[in-house]
């Protein structure tokens, strides 16, 4: 069993995971596949927990997929330290990492949609 893991950076605001939440339903339904959304840190859900969660429900294969913009310190060390760290704790399972939602041509296309409304 697979699930993709939507992984922002988390926020005290308190509606911060809506964005989050709606990529993942529409992500679901697409593809038809399990999407949940985890945060980095910052509030929850947390990764270690979603992973945990998902993991004592069956899942096997985690397609982790940062939901950032650029690849910074989180992208580029922590998330892959994160990653190791799963790995260990549950040996039987694969983990993949995506790229990061920013190295997709339609952030372009999404930037200038946005942009254009207000010319």
């Amino acid at each position: 069993m697979k699930v993709v893991v939507i992984l922002s950076h988390g926020s005290r605001s308190k509606n911060s995971n809506l964005l989050t939440e709606k990529v993942a339903e529409s992500l679901s339904r697409e593809l038809n596949i399990k999407a949940v959304i985890a945060n980095l840190q910052l509030s929850p859900p947390y990764l270690e927990e979603v992973i945990e969660k998902a993991y004592n429900e069956g899942v096997r294969c985690f397609i982790v997929h940062p939901f950032f913009l650029h690849k910074g310190v989180h992208v580029e060390e922590d998330i892959p330290k994160e990653i190791e760290k799963l790995k260990e704790t549950y040996k039987d399972a694969e983990f993949i990492l995506t790229d990061v939602t920013g190295s997709s041509s339609f952030v372009h296309t999404a930037v200038c949609h946005i942009v254009r409304s207000c010319l």
